[in-house]
């Protein structure tokens, strides 16, 4: 059967996955899909406009998923245990190669500002509309951010129940419970905010 652009891109998530930037290969693309370099050839010139194509494709799948999701949910503190959940569920071991290769790649490492950007002017603007100030949801988005950065950097497979623990918690030290309620701080030091949860 006749392999589509998504069927390698697809393949090209579970490679990176699984092996790293090294695994992406053309000869592994094939092998994974079981097709000749022929239907490789077909979709893509070569190895290197394959990544690029990857690369986008992964970029647009990331930005337009996200705020696809997002903007089907219309209460505030819905959306962020959302991101929660939307966070938890990503190809963490694949995303981890990718911020790999990005950093001996600054094409790559573009693409992977630019969907670390979208990320968290989302999770920014959810924070406000809960009622937190710009200047704080920033501050707040960027740790949100960082817990996500940096499990998939300590942790060669990511543990998806522990991150979203730590990302439960997260919530909790904010100050939004989870019965549909929210403490909001509106500058009040954090450990002010848990105490009143």
């Amino acid at each position: 059967m006749r392999k589509s652009k998504d069927d390698y891109y697809r393949a090209a998530l579970d490679l990176l996955a699984e092996g790293g930037v090294d695994a992406l290969t053309m000869a592994n693309l094939c092998a994974r899909l079981g097709v000749t370099t022929g239907s490789f050839y077909a979709h893509f010139v070569g190895i290197q406009e394959f990544h690029v194509a990857f690369l986008e494709q992964w970029e647009a799948g990331r930005v337009y998923l996200l705020q696809e999701q997002v903007d089907c949910v219309t209460d505030a503190l819905e959306r962020i245990d959302l991101l929660r959940r939307i966070a938890v569920g990503v190809n963490h071991e694949a995303e981890s190669a990718i911020r790999g290769w990005a950093r001996s790649n600054p094409v790559v490492a573009e693409f992977q500002r630019r969907v670390d950007r979208i990320r968290e002017e989302v999770l920014v603007q959810a924070f406000v509309d809960v009622g937190i100030d710009d200047h704080e949801a920033r501050v707040l988005a960027r740790i949100g951010l960082t817990i996500l950065v940096g499990t998939q950097q300590i942790e060669d497979m990511v543990d998806r129940e522990r991150l979203d623990a730590l990302l439960a918690e997260y919530q909790r030290w904010l100050g939004f419970a989870r019965d549909g309620e929210a403490v909001l701080g509106g500058g009040v030091p954090p450990t002010n905010r848990r105490r009143n949860t």
